[in-house]
């Protein structure tokens, strides 16, 4: 098989063409890498919070309740 110059040409534009597709989603792929790590981060410190508070709060008041099944259960008492 023979390429003659425009074939060659052609040839080259295609893989220019995928190189910098490739590198396009490559660069999305690390943006989006850093925005669920960040998010991720965020979550964490928020779970941290609620947790710390939760604590405090059972040391303050640890007859409240405090989640939605705790609340549930002190309404099933009071009603038996």
């Amino acid at each position: 098989m023979k390429l003659n110059k425009e074939d060659m040409i052609n040839i080259l534009k295609i893989m220019q063409h995928n190189t910098d597709t490739m590198l396009e989603m490559e660069e999305q792929n690390y943006e989006n890498n850093k925005q669920y790590m960040r998010m991720e981060q965020q979550l964490f410190h928020e779970k941290w919070k609620v947790r710390f508070l939760t604590r405090r709060l059972r040391e303050i008041a640890p007859h409240e309740a405090l989640t939605e099944e705790e609340l549930d259960e002190q309404i099933k008492g009071k009603q038996n």
